[in-house]
């Protein structure tokens, strides 16, 4: 930590020393207050603050007080909610750059900051990335304050922590730690925190930053190992779980730690509706997201060298359809594939109202006249939109691009070796995803290491009232049951319904 300098005697003094730290920034304001025997100065950077909180509850208590010499020695008169003396001119600078007012005494030289925030902020809205149908409405927004108090708003324990700390020697970023105490497991709090600590980087300007920076060492791969998201029931879901939650300030994505595979594939949404709706959605997704990355090269593998595994009438069928396609079946597929990811981008970057048509059209155009040019064969069509839309239902984000990934990956394979090079790559992706750790804890958990119990929310969503118990692998040994007692009503004994 740098060496902290004291206040100088005299207030001219300690206002040139701050704004000689700012490099005299035009939008850092200064503000003289004639008071009797005792002049002051306050000094706040313009775009941080609320002037109406400054004017309010800052220089009118100020003025109307008079504020003698005796006063000093009991406080100033300011009504802000947080009011603290300073001792050094780096102290000051920060609580500066984080919204404060500074008010500077001359007789005697005292320093303080008066809790005055403001500046722009963006409402809470809908999450833009995860809508549900049925749930809350609301999504974190980029000020942390906002963030915590929408976890605090679901969660009414005093068991919830909050540790604030800031990260980047320039951009002293808030980054903010939040866990159950008593359920989240105390090992896994300590290592969040450490990992964190040890960042040494010069700005964090969102919580990928953070991401890449402590997961856990194991060479390069394409899953997340951390799960992001803007939902604030899903980071609540988490920390009754075990799990810490990452609140970045700047960003509306809050990281959730240690997450696993099966996190990935399921919405919020299954557990706002019914068990066997719920189940039913978790199967469906689960099986678009193997198909999302294992059709295209299925598909060049059946066609390219096992035509023999292919039913007689549909194999006829499909060789009717590539007469005169010039291209080879990997050619045309991975044509395709690049022309749905460019469409995709082009429809992400463009503005929202014909962002959606661009890439629904386009690729119905450019389809049908490939078709229609003999470039492409349909069969090749169907399986590379299939493949998309199977793309598409995947709830998570991050792990939509990894499939994409692996998607090219399996082609290129099933392309050179056929079925060898095809089930080659799944063994090996297998195998990759059983080596993943985050935060310690296996990314396969609870399928493996195997729990039996925590198998109720992996494929089929249990009801509420059998899920008794918390993830064996993120939540502390005191606090595995969640659930006591019988909590399944069977309709009422005897004389027990009112008259």
């Amino acid at each position: 930590m740098s060496a902290q300098t004291p206040l100088h005697h005299c207030l001219d003094d300690n206002i040139n020393a701050i704004c000689e730290m700012f490099g005299h920034s035009d939008d850092l304001s200064v503000r003289l207050l004639d008071l009797p025997e005792n002049p002051m100065a306050l000094l706040f950077i313009g775009s941080l603050v609320d002037r109406q909180i400054v004017d309010e509850f800052v220089v009118n208590p100020l003025l109307q007080s008079g504020l003698g010499d005796a006063s000093l020695q009991n406080g100033l008169p300011v009504a802000t909610s947080r009011f603290k003396a300073l001792a050094s001119l780096e102290e000051a600078a920060e609580r500066l750059l984080q919204g404060d007012t500074l008010i500077l005494a001359d007789s005697p030289a005292k320093a303080y900051s008066a809790d005055t925030p403001g500046g722009e902020q963006r409402p809470i809205s809908e999450p833009a990335s995860e809508s549900v149908v049925r749930g809350p409405k609301d999504s974190f927004t980029e000020t942390i304050q906002i963030n915590i108090g929408l976890i605090r708003k679901r969660l009414y324990t005093t068991d919830l922590r909050v540790i604030n700390l800031n990260i980047g020697n320039t951009s002293h970023t808030p980054i903010t730690v939040i866990y159950l105490q008593g359920i989240a497991r105390e090992d896994i709090v300590t290592e969040v925190q450490n990992r964190l600590k040890r960042i040494d980087i010069d700005g964090i300007l969102e919580s990928q930053y953070i991401e890449e920076i402590i997961e856990d060492p194991h060479g390069y791969t394409p899953f997340p190992t951390i799960f992001s998201t803007e939902r604030p029931d899903r980071v609540c879901a988490g920390l009754l779980e075990g799990r810490v939650a990452i609140l970045t300030g700047g960003t509306p994505f809050a990281l959730i730690v240690p997450s696993v595979l099966p996190m990935f594939l399921y919405s919020n949404e299954d557990y706002y509706q019914r068990f066997d709706v719920a189940t039913f959605l978790k199967v469906l997704r689960t099986v678009t997201f193997v198909l999302s990355f294992t059709m295209p090269g299925f598909y060049v593998m059946l066609l390219t060298f096992h035509q023999e595994m292919i039913p007689t009438m549909l194999l006829i069928a499909l060789a009717g359809q590539r007469e005169g396609v010039p291209f080879g079946i990997a050619v045309e597929v991975t044509i395709m594939e690049l022309t749905f990811e460019i469409l995709r981008e082009a429809g992400i970057r463009l503005p929202k109202t014909i962002g959606i048509a661009v890439s629904i059209v386009g690729g119905l155009v450019l389809g049908q006249a490939a078709v229609s040019a003999g470039l492409i064969g349909p069969g090749t069509v169907i399986t590379v939109s299939l493949t998309a839309i199977c793309s598409f239902s995947t709830p998570s984000y991050g792990i939509a691009i990894a499939s994409r990934l692996i998607r090219f990956v399996l082609l290129f394979l099933s392309a050179v070796f056929g079925a060898f090079g095809f089930f080659c790559g799944i063994i090996f992706l297998i195998i990759h995803i059983n080596k993943l750790r985050s935060f310690g804890v296996p990314y396969m958990s609870p399928i493996v290491p195997f729990h039996l119990r925590d198998w109720k929310d992996i494929l089929v969503r249990f009801p509420w009232w059998a899920m008794t118990t918390r993830p064996h692998e993120t939540a502390a040994p005191s606090a595995r049951v969640r659930m006591r007692g019988k909590n399944k009503w069977n309709g009422d004994p005897e004389g027990s319904r009112p008259t």
